[in-house]
């Protein structure tokens, strides 16, 4: 992939990404996904008195870390073997659980606890348990990564008030090793983390169970709903009681709640119609009748709701860094009103239907079809990977289509009226998927039309991702009608908190969620990434949507839809969707440009990126990046480039700001000039004034 030029402001200073890029073409190192995890902790079996070291270099689970030592390999096998040999005495044969405690005698942690929540130089201590339950404590399917916030908590192996006799464990051998070691993930709830533990039996979650704080007083319980939050370092008992058909698993009020001090006994009245279609003597219908009908239960679920309320504005306090309740609510108030407001003004959406005329259905015959969008002229930008199709890509390394494509805009009625559809010429204009200099994912091609569409090109409504707010994709998913679907961004820190909010509903959507995301490792190792610039949201629109333009709030266009997590449950869905910048591809698509010296689209694409102020500085920092990078070659971009300028309105201001960088840098400058071969940038500066 081709080396990218960064905007930056005509007045910047100092050392910024375009100052590099005009100076040099930096080429950055990928980022490592190992940076800052690297760690170490021993371990040792109870009959052996040496402690064998373990370095972990990558996330993973605390058994995965141990299977990296052929010594833990070897001594596991042999304590297996030694047991089973008496066992096979007693004539008695079971399976075999592994136990790793953190503290001696105490606090086993599951075999998938991940790696880096243990202290660094920790000591594990290794020990077998036979498991006469023929229950398996199996280790779910995991992804590993330092990006999301883990609690760590404790639950007793013996159960509270009335709860002592009853199975609270898979494997009661387990029982003389409490508490358990139970680690959750910010935004889960306790019945999420335990029941990826696997250590519990059954009847924790088919039976109302309830967590109590066993050094707290007055008692404080904790329902399986509760998010995981706010658990963190306390140790609890389970009280397990008959769940009721008619009830929802209940709890009793906290202590001292001074919240919701409602009468206990009240219930809950909703309003029923009579639907009745008799008619007055005037022959009117009459009026539906309101009553009120008393839901079941009612006051049961008041009582659950206020025991939750108090735990949920815990949780929210130390998300939203905010010291009183009322904070939390005019918070939760603007956010919602930020969130819906954006698309309802009659004007946006005027404006939208408008700009959509320029959205049109790609169609690569024998391939998949996906969406574009007109971006200058009669180009039209969409995604590489919709020529590609079970391991074949249909794009030669001579930019030549192998299939025929066609664009198809106003396909608006279902009924298939007023469609206009245009063929694409074989010659693709521009091509790349991958990652380029910045290691930045790159997935786009830009196509040219054989007739030009009368529609407006997309390149002028360009403006920076706004990293957070609403924005609005139109597109054709699956190849149908055209769509929009307003949504909201996800921003970078809470990409995690998305992920994970998506596990818990039932093991079949856990299952089919992991393994979209094992399939999409590398998508999401991008998405993770800190300095990942991608725009992330939740949509609708799935396959057929790729290449769709997103826009925001102010009806510019930010990025491009690329792609996301599918998996099929109930239909296609999605854990999470992604666009790429604009601004990335922009910076991409210009440089290859110069480096194929294609004039033609240099001179056309400048004009129309100085019709948008937010593009005034990228062309600005390209002229830069051409004098510092100079070569021979470089001679008719550079012309076809200033001449485009020249014609637009803000040329003197571009003109003044090229002349005051040149003088500080007057020194390289004067020595590239004087170099032999370089007499074209010499007399272009001269016959612009820019040496004085």
């Amino acid at each position: 992939m081709e080396a990218t030029v960064k905007s930056e402001p005509l007045d910047g200073n100092g050392d910024s990404l375009s100052d590099q890029m005009a100076t040099k073409m930096k080429i950055t190192e990928p980022n490592d996904s190992m940076n800052g995890h690297l760690h170490c902790f021993l371990f040792r079996f109870p009959d052996k008195e040496v402690q064998h070291e373990i370095t972990c270099n990558s996330p993973c689970s605390v058994l995965q870390a141990l299977e990296t030592s052929s010594k833990f390999c070897e001594l596991r096998e042999k304590t297996w073997k030694q047991k089973m040999e008496t066992r096979q005495q007693e004539k008695t044969m079971q399976r075999q659980d592994l136990v790793i405690q953190t503290t001696k005698g105490k606090k086993p942690i599951a075999t998938h606890f991940p790696c880096h929540l243990l202290e660094n130089g920790q000591i594990l201590t290794i020990s077998t348990i036979f498991n006469d339950s023929g229950e398996a404590t199996a280790e779910p399917t995991q992804i590993y990564t330092g990006n999301k916030q883990y609690v760590i908590f404790y639950i007793e192996s013996k159960g509270g008030k009335k709860t002592k006799t009853k199975q609270l464990l898979k494997n009661k051998s387990l029982e003389k090793f409490s508490p358990l070691c139970i680690y959750g993930i910010c935004g889960e709830t306790v019945e999420t983390a335990l029941t990826r533990d696997g250590r519990f039996h059954d009847n924790v979650f088919t039976k109302t169970c309830i967590l109590v704080e066993s050094d707290s007083d007055p008692p404080r319980c904790v329902e399986m709903n509760v998010l995981v939050d706010c658990l963190d370092k306390q140790t609890f008992k389970m009280i397990l009681e008959e769940k009721n058909p008619t009830q929802a698993a209940t709890a009793p009020p906290q202590a001292g709640s001074n919240l919701l001090k409602e009468d206990e006994t009240n219930s809950i009245q909703l309003p029923m119609f009579n639907t009745s279609t008799e008619t007055s003597a005037a022959g009117e219908p009459h009026k539906k009748q309101e009553q009120l009908v008393t839901v079941p239960d009612s006051a049961d679920i008041l009582k659950i709701l206020r025991h939750q309320f108090t735990d949920l504005v815990k949780q929210m306090k130390k998300r939203y860094n905010k010291k009183k309740y009322s904070g939390v609510r005019s918070h939760l108030r603007g956010e919602f009103g930020k969130s819906t407001q954006g698309f309802s003004e009659v004007y946006t959406v005027k404006k939208l239907m408008e700009l959509s005329d320029s959205v049109c259905m790609i169609d690569v015959e024998g391939v998949g079809q996906g969406t574009g969008f007109l971006l200058f002229d009669h180009y039209i930008l969409t995604n590489a990977h919709l020529f590609e199709k079970d391991g074949i890509l249909y794009v030669d390394g001579n930019y030549h289509i192998s299939a025929k494509v066609t664009a198809t805009f106003n396909k608006e009625n279902p009924n298939g009226s007023d469609l206009k559809v245009i063929e694409v010429k074989s010659e693709i204009i521009d091509f790349q998927w991958g990652s380029d200099h910045y290691n930045r994912h790159v997935d786009f091609a830009v196509l040219e039309l054989q007739d030009i569409d009368t529609s407006t090109g997309l390149l002028r409504r360009y403006s920076p991702d706004p990293k957070k707010g609403g924005v609005c994709l139109i597109g054709h998913p699956g190849g149908g009608v055209k769509r929009t679907d307003p949504t909201t961004i996800i921003e970078r820190e809470r990409r995690g908190e998305a992920f994970q909010g998506e596990f818990g509903k039932n093991d079949r959507m856990d299952m089919l969620i992991n393994t979209s995301i094992e399939e999409n490792k590398v998508k999401y190792d991008m998405l993770m990434n800190p300095d990942n610039t991608d725009v992330t949201y939740d949509t609708c629109l799935f396959h057929g949507a790729s290449g769709s333009p997103v826009f925001d709030e102010s009806c510019h266009v930010i990025a491009m839809h690329t792609g996301g997590f599918p998996y099929k449950y109930e239909g296609v869905k999605s854990v999470i969707e992604y666009a790429i910048p604009l601004l990335t591809i922009l910076e991409n698509f210009l440089i290859k440009m110069k480096d194929r010296n294609n004039v033609e689209i240099l001179t056309k694409f400048t004009r129309e990126a100085l019709t948008c102020p937010h593009l005034h500085d990228f062309i600005y920092n390209f002229i830069r990046h051409l004098v510092m990078e100079w070569k021979p070659s470089f001679s008719a971009a550079l012309t076809a480039v200033w001449e485009a300028v020249e014609e637009n309105e803000n040329h003197l201001r571009i003109k003044e700001h090229l002349r005051k960088w040149i003088i500080s840098e007057k020194e390289a400058v004067l020595e590239k000039i004087q170099k032999a071969g370089n007499e074209a940038l010499k007399e272009f500066m001269l016959k612009n004034d820019f040496l004085i």
